[in-house]
């Protein structure tokens, strides 16, 4: 990597906080390299610079807990993390909604409506909206046009979708879900060749869509779990503005490491006959490749010290055998079977949700899990509900919310291996992408997996609202 220059600029597309315990400290880095390169470091606004979404999602709170003397009672006026959140919240207004490349690539953080024009995002008055989840106000009144608003919610909400339209971002509650034709009129009005965007997690760290014409980068790797996912960077290259995509995963061992230091820590890995877990996964994934939750499968595939979490690594696939129990009818899960009805996910929820407050209580979901068990004639074990409904759970308030509820399932590949009975018939089986696992959204899978005879999940969820893998 070489320093920004005015010949090698860097765009960061938003998204800069709401990020663990350290998101202070990369904003603070963010920002002194764009007053060291004022010309060559550009800071696209995301959804995420939103003071409301601070509230929610940890920022606030982490300014509060480094910046507060709580042993004092402190005047408003002098509270250091009171002026430091006034000084963030009047930055978010100054941040850019987006970057242009050359007049041919349109940066910005979520993707853009049929409404979308450069006209409107240059006019707008963004200093005003501190948060763009509601209209920007001035004395109690309003401030702001409807069309402003929405312009500015749509390029910091929106997600692409291979459906033709432009309709209603019903899985976040705000932007829009844009198809291939919407993409294609903004580029062409405006001669662009290409979206480059963010806002969602992807297993590769990129992903085309749109016939190639939207580029969704996310650059944060094991974001749900070790080996969950790459990050990704994309590089610009020359006049034409070539696309070179650069995948990674960070390693704890290796992020600091020089080169040399590197190959060292693979020979050393070399001599031995165990691995961190932490290592483990990641020669996994290196080697297959196929972005699976290995530190849940670890106790599957090899013999693992849960009490020093040392894997033998040369112990790897050497008892494997196929995993069948929770299976009900043709050979699928609990869970597939409930995703089944994933286009009637809402009202399943208003069915669970039974005072209808608009959330579901632990003792519903407990009663629906088990009148659904005594259905399909396979009782639930108690602590698997309970673990499935704290996985859910993901604000850890007690209740799951309607969001909550569909961002709980996600397609993945459904091709697996039927029963011992059935292995005649899996021998024609063509596959089906209709099955799925249970995953938290900016930090980890929680996946069902059997040990001593129990179904568990094991968690660590983060409560990010744009790491969906959902295809629509």
């Amino acid at each position: 990597m070489v320093s920004p220059s005015h010949s090698t600029p860097y765009v960061f597309n938003g998204d800069f906080v709401d990020r663990g315990k350290n998101s202070t400290e990369v904003l603070m880095i963010l920002l002194a390299c764009f007053i060291v390169w004022p010309d060559a470091v550009y800071l696209n606004r995301g959804n995420h610079e939103d003071f409301n979404m601070n509230v929610r999602y940890g920022f606030l709170k982490e300014i509060m807990l480094k910046y507060s003397d709580e042993t004092k009672k402190q005047d408003p006026k002098t509270n250091e993390a009171a002026k430091i959140l006034r000084a963030v919240e009047d930055l978010y207004g100054w941040l850019p909604l987006a970057t242009i490349v050359d007049n041919k690539v349109f940066v910005v953080h979520g993707g853009v409506s049929d409404c979308t024009t450069l006209k409107d995002i240059a006019t707008l008055d963004r200093h005003k909206y501190v948060t763009v989840l509601r209209p920007a106000t001035e004395n109690g009144q309003l401030a702001c046009e409807p069309v402003e608003w929405k312009t500015i919610v749509d390029i910091l909400w929106s997600d692409p979708r291979p459906q033709p339209g432009c309709t209603h971002n019903t899985y976040r509650g705000g932007g829009c879900f844009f198809g291939p034709e919407v993409t294609e009129a903004f580029l062409e009005k405006h001669q662009f060749k290409l979206l480059i965007r963010s806002h969602q997690c992807k297993t590769d760290g990129f992903e085309y869509a749109h016939k190639d014409k939207v580029l969704t980068v996310f650059s944060a790797s094991n974001y749900y779990d070790t080996s969950s996912n790459r990050g990704a960077y994309i590089k610009l290259i020359g006049p034409d503005l070539l696309i070179q995509s650069v995948a990674y995963v960070s390693s704890k061992i290796a992020r600091h490491a020089s080169l040399r230091q590197r190959n060292l820590i693979r020979e050393t890995k070399a001599r031995v006959s165990t691995l961190s877990l932490s290592d483990w996964c990641e020669a996994m994934e290196e080697a297959i490749g196929l972005g699976l939750p290995w530190r849940l499968l670890c106790s599957k595939l090899a013999n693992f010290d849960a009490e020093r979490q040392l894997v033998d690594y040369s112990s790897t696939l050497n008892n494997y055998a196929t995993y069948t129990e929770g299976l009900i009818e043709d050979g699928h899960t609990l869970l597939e079977a409930l995703y089944k009805n994933k286009d009637a996910l809402e009202t399943v929820f208003k069915m669970i949700d039974k005072d209808g407050n608009g959330s579901i209580s632990m003792d519903e979901f407990t009663d629906a899990c088990e009148f659904l068990g005594e259905q399909l004639g396979k009782p639930i074990p108690p602590g698997t509900i309970q673990d499935l409904a704290h996985s859910i759970d993901m604000n850890k308030d007690g209740f799951i919310d309607l969001n909550e509820f569909l961002e709980a399932f996600r397609l993945v590949n459904g091709n697996r291996p039927f029963p011992d009975e059935k292995k005649a018939e899996a021998n024609n089986f063509d596959g089906s992408p209709d099955s799925i696992s249970m995953v938290g959204s900016d930090s980890s899978y929680a996946t069902a997996h059997g040990e001593n005879g129990t179904n568990k999940i094991e968690e660590d969820i983060d409560v990010d609202d744009d790491c969906s893998l959902r295809r629509f």
